[in-house]
């Protein structure tokens, strides 16, 4: 991966970072039931395939990701998420930036859903040295279920769309262990991440790559 396309990743990261610290600054003024953020960073170990490619791929074998999502109180008007990942070998590799509006459909100690819709844009995209970018739309799906007397949540975050014979999915899956701390509730997390990327005509290239393997991360809820 280039030089640029890295120094615009630890940028997003920083800016994620300081508008998630915003935030926190605007709660302590107004109360945490007025507004709410949190911000994850997490260390992703990929694994790499390609429909067409013969063999082992070669690519980076730790991947940082990030996201934040920002919350209000006001009715009808959209939560917001904003996430960020990357994919890099010697196949193909892109750099995915999700902007998710979305909905707290259910909320309570035991169980939560989100549902919501959203764009992902993807940049710095090559297939086979042929390069790519755009965005697609996608449907937003957030699930919690808390074991609360392990002080453990399960939950899956999912990413979607299947539309005229392309098919794209960044789903996550895994436990999220909760330290109810004063001023933030920490949470460390692990799990399993999938990203697939089957399309037919995509900025007029056609491909199919799958991206998986464990994910470790950690979660600050303000």
């Amino acid at each position: 991966m280039n030089t640029n396309i890295k120094t615009k990743k630890l940028s997003m990261i920083a800016a994620l970072s300081v508008f998630t610290m915003s935030s926190l600054a605007l709660n302590t003024v107004k109360a945490d039931t007025f507004l709410g953020a949190d911000l994850e960073v997490g260390l992703w170990s990929p694994s790499y395939n390609t429909g067409s490619s013969a063999g082992e791929i070669s690519g980076d074998s730790k991947s940082i990701f990030a996201s934040a999502t920002f919350e209000h109180p006001v009715p009808l008007i959209p939560n917001f998420k904003l996430s960020l990942s990357e994919v890099n070998n010697d196949s193909y590799e892109y750099t995915k930036l999700d902007y998710t509006a979305y909905y707290e459909i259910l909320d309570n100690d035991m169980l939560s859903i989100d549902l919501g819709l959203g764009v992902s844009q993807f940049s710095g995209g090559k297939f086979l040295n042929q390069e790519f970018s755009g965005a697609i739309p996608h449907a937003y799906l957030d699930a919690e279920l808390a074991l609360p007397f392990l002080n453990t949540t399960l939950y899956t975050d999912i990413h979607h769309l299947n539309y005229d014979g392309s098919q794209v999915t960044d789903a996550i899956a895994g436990l999220r262990y909760d330290f109810n701390l004063i001023a933030v509730d920490l949470g460390l997390k692990a799990g399993y991440r999938v990203q697939s990327f089957d399309t037919k005509d995509f900025d007029d290239l056609s491909f199919d790559v799958k991206t998986d393997g464990y994910f470790v991360g950690v979660q600050a809820d303000f």
